[in-house]
């Protein structure tokens, strides 16, 4: 479990120790590590509290691309990095991650490589060269993402509670919460933020405060399956074979492993 929080407006950088505060509270959710780090035109603060799940020495992020200036903080873990690295022509060094990765397909293709990454993440990213932030969640929204906007500046956050500390949010009794005792939807019981919804592209335009959001994977785009018990059952089986290995590299115990990485196995 990693988590990220963050800010994106004229004068971000102005309010970069609230995004630190941030990220300490949410602490517990990084234990390789919570830094954060201001992009270059001042526009945007990201924090990340980082658990090293791929690699145990690997550096903690936020993670910076040198020549595009492009910020990334992430959470989460995407199974297919290594294929997809190699089919995408992406270099991977030593002590290097699926958020390497992700930085450097992001930089190459731009949104556009959501479409081939299995996993579960939470994603950020600024680009200084069009003062834009990019909010992604995951296909079925296994990691969270809660975001408000307030005074031209979006401010997003792994839990709800966080965002509450960035300024008031009073809690509001919503309907559904009577009858089922939580909100449905992007609602949140706490008034003016929302949660970020399952494979969705969030956009925010830092210049001109404009927001647009985007479903990039629709569950009903899947073909159904039609056939009977036993070709399903099989077709099943294969699909398992295929997954368990791209899962499994983080959970192998070399006999030279080093204390504490068991523990970064299981990632939540």
């Amino acid at each position: 479990m990693c988590g990220i929080a963050g800010l994106a407006g004229g004068d971000a950088v102005r309010h970069e120790q609230t995004v630190a505060a941030m990220g300490d509270s949410q602490h517990y959710r990084g234990p390789d590590g919570t830094m954060h780090a201001a992009a270059r035109d001042g526009r945007a603060v990201l924090a990340m509290n980082t658990l090293l799940i791929v690699d145990p020495q690997a550096v903690p992020g936020p993670y910076l691309d040198r020549d595009t200036r492009i910020l990334l903080a992430f959470n989460g873990e995407i199974y297919n990095w290594r294929q997809q690295a190699a089919a995408w022509g992406i270099e991977i060094s030593e002590r290097e991650s699926d958020a390497h990765f992700l930085l450097r397909a992001w930089v190459k293709i731009g949104p556009s490589c959501l479409d081939g990454l299995d996993g579960m993440s939470a994603i950020s990213v600024y680009d200084p060269r069009t003062a834009k932030l990019f909010l992604a969640r995951d296909q079925l929204g296994e990691k969270p993402l809660y975001w408000r906007l307030d005074g031209g500046r979006l401010a997003f956050a792994s839990e709800v509670t966080t965002l509450t500390g960035y300024g008031p949010a009073p809690l509001v009794l919503r309907p559904e919460v009577t009858a089922i005792e939580t909100p449905v939807g992007v609602d949140t019981p706490f008034q003016g933020i929302q949660l970020l919804a399952p494979a969705t592209l969030l956009t925010f335009d830092v210049t001109t405060g404009s927001i647009d959001q985007m479903t990039w994977w629709h569950l009903e785009d899947r073909a159904p399956f039609t056939g009977t018990y036993d070709e399903a059952l099989a077709r099943f089986s294969t699909i398992l074979a295929e997954q368990i290995p791209l899962r499994s590299p983080a959970c192998d115990l070399p006999s030279s492993s080093p204390a504490g990485w068991t523990r970064r196995c299981w990632p939540t």
